[in-house]
């Protein structure tokens, strides 16, 4: 499984935690259950449970005068991961944009991408 894959599995994880109001790591082991957990997930789902409110203080004052919790839950899921990683600091911040961008577009509203691209990008 590629990076994108994992990511792409962690950002639905995520999104299923959110919606059913489950632990990460639980979603996390179910969506990758039959496969090998790379360190660099673990490390994000770490980062997550530890600072996602600190991330949403971060993405807010970029939201144009909505709050987090009204965006969709799919949306939330993008921009956490995409902070999580943009605090591991292993890939470069234009490879996380693009990486939330594509995601955005594949599973979120039409237009949801260009928020979170500039959310990102500012944050």
């Amino acid at each position: 499984m590629n990076r994108h894959e994992m990511r792409e599995k962690l950002v639905v994880s995520v999104y299923q935690s959110l919606l059913l109001d489950r632990t990460l790591k639980t979603t996390v082991e179910d969506n990758f259950e039959n496969e090998a957990i790379d360190p660099y997930v673990y490390a994000l789902v770490d980062r997550l449970e530890k600072d996602k409110g600190n991330y949403i203080q971060k993405i807010e004052p970029h939201l144009n005068h909505w709050s987090f919790a009204r965006l969709a839950y799919m949306d939330q899921a993008i921009l956490l991961v995409a902070m999580a990683e943009l605090e591991e600091g292993v890939n470069d911040k234009a490879v996380i944009i693009n990486e939330a961008v594509n995601i955005a577009k594949t599973y979120c509203e039409e237009d949801s991408f260009r928020y979170i691209n500039s959310v990102l990008d500012h944050s």
